[in-house]
């Protein structure tokens, strides 16, 4: 009984100090913007019917990594990256990955450093004044034909190809 005892107040004491650092990450880094299951299902019908044949996807800021593990439960050839300049944040999504046995790879990198040349599609859930460094990182690298949905905020010089609910699509030319 002891032993029982001790061992729940070890994983409350884990997952206490887990909740505490994510909090005082939160405080200092600011929120990350997780995207709900509603907007996951719609991001996954736009990449069937817009990119059945994508090999690579990029969550840029992926936070804990819950959407970029849906989409790779949803699409098991594709080859899903999450990028996040939080190693909290990072450590999180890789855990997650793990119990869900998800084979994501989990980047702790700030997106302007990381070459998408071989990216199929690319998610961004970020903020405004985000986006216009954003969109000229991605003209610059992306491959012809590459998909970018961006969730709420949007590029100002970049004309969507399509808007789904708060989801802008864009082709690079």
């Amino acid at each position: 009984m002891n032993i029982l005892l001790l061992l729940f107040e070890s994983a409350f004491s884990v997952f206490g100090l887990l909740f505490l650092l994510v909090m005082i990450e939160s405080l200092i880094r600011g929120h990350d913007l997780p995207t709900d299951s509603k907007t996951t299902k719609l991001i996954c019908k736009i990449i069937a019917e817009y990119s059945p044949e994508a090999s690579n996807f990029y969550d840029l800021g992926c936070g804990r990594g819950a959407l970029a593990i849906r989409i790779k439960r949803a699409f098991p050839n594709l080859c899903v990256y999450g990028v996040d300049t939080s190693s909290i944040r990072i450590i999180l999504a890789t855990l997650r990955a793990l119990l869900l046995r998800a084979d994501v790879r989990f980047l702790r990198k700030d997106i302007f450093d990381v070459n998408l040349g071989n990216a199929d599609i690319v998610y961004t859930y970020l903020w405004y004044d985000t986006m216009p460094p954003l969109e000229k990182k991605l003209q610059k690298e992306l491959k012809k034909g590459a998909l970018v949905i961006a969730n709420t905020s949007y590029f100002p010089n970049w004309e969507p190809i399509q808007q789904i609910e708060t989801l802008f699509l864009y082709r690079k030319g």
